[in-house]
């Protein structure tokens, strides 16, 4: 109610333009630096593979909307003074941890002397970790100056304009393959819309790159830029860039199968990794030649789910069953 009160006055002069899109971001070199230790390595000679290739797709384009966090309850907090200075925060926060430290940076007290409790969540998904601690150390300043308890929660509409979401992004591939689908070669550029603030931002393109690997792409390149507009602040969010990354690869797989006129089964198939193309991608993590069971266990999930036979069953009865309309 008291936020409801209160009138803001916004001093518009000498004000660049706001940057809404990733195309006016990569204009204006707006980005987010990405530390070389969160930055992904290639794989391959993407030139050479994209010369084995019987056919190419050039710049094809997917564009990767946001999504909202629903949770049951928004974000909310109660900081309650303690003796000695201190002050202990029940907040429904995923990472206490972090609000522990920020809360005692904004009050200058030691982290000993702030307590966050977390009793329960509410619903997270990933809302709940970085887009918490502005609402806890809020509260927790508020009730440290005035030496009173104070309880802060946020309204659904408020929520949902401060806390973000998913990192929308677009993104422009090519790659080259052969005539039984194999593929020789994938390059990526990605353009990642991180909103206003950092976030989590810089960790997306390193692990994202990680659920990409999960085909072998014979050689494999990329060109990932983290844009910094004035969007809401995005944020993790319920398996963040392994979504992402996901349908990434698993459009790039259908496209190569539309093409070809292929079963998009028997092109995942054929693209699937070995071991030797997996310990190639994924550089000593692949663990040992006997742990690696994918092709089996693909195999037996065919076998029994009857998995052929429905196929058939489905593409059968559309073929009986087309509609004339």
């Amino acid at each position: 109610m008291a936020a409801d009160l209160v009138v803001v006055d916004y001093d518009m002069e000498n004000l660049e333009p706001p940057i809404l899109s990733v195309e006016e971001a990569v204009r204006k070199s707006s980005f987010f630096e990405v530390p070389s230790f969160f930055q992904p390595k290639h794989v391959g000679d993407f030139s050479k593979g994209m010369a084995e290739a019987d056919h190419k797709i050039l710049s094809a384009e997917i564009k990767l909307g946001s999504q909202y966090y629903f949770y049951m309850e928004t974000q909310t907090a109660l900081a309650v003074p303690d003796e000695d200075n201190c002050i202990v925060v029940y907040s429904s926060i995923q990472a206490p941890e972090d609000a522990q430290s920020t809360i005692s940076r904004c009050l200058g007290i030691p982290e000993h002397k702030v307590r966050v409790i977390t009793r329960r969540v509410g619903g997270g998904f990933g809302g709940k970790a970085m887009k918490a601690i502005p609402v806890a150390t809020a509260c927790a300043l508020a009730a440290y100056n005035l030496r009173r308890p104070v309880r802060m929660y946020m309204n659904r509409k408020t929520d949902m304009k401060t806390t973000g979401g998913r990192h929308p992004m677009e993104v422009t591939y090519s790659v080259g393959f052969k005539e039984d689908g194999k593929i020789t070669a994938l390059h990526l550029d990605i353009l990642i819309n991180a909103g206003i603030g950092v976030d989590i931002s810089p960790i997306i393109p390193l692990f994202m790159v990680g659920a990409i690997k999960k085909y072998d792409w014979g050689a494999f390149s990329f060109d990932i830029k983290v844009c910094r507009t004035n969007h809401s602040s995005k944020s993790a969010m319920r398996g963040p860039r392994e979504v992402q990354g996901t349908f990434i690869s698993e459009a790039v797989i259908e496209h190569v199968a539309s093409v070809l006129s292929m079963d998009v089964d028997s092109v995942r198939i054929n693209n699937l990794h070995t071991f030797n193309s997996l310990d190639f991608f994924c550089k000593g993590a692949a663990g040992e030649l006997k742990e690696y069971t994918l092709p089996s266990i693909w195999d037996k999930l065919a076998a029994s789910s009857s998995f052929k036979e429905r196929t058939n069953m489905i593409k059968q009865f559309n073929m009986c069953n087309k509609c004339c309309c």
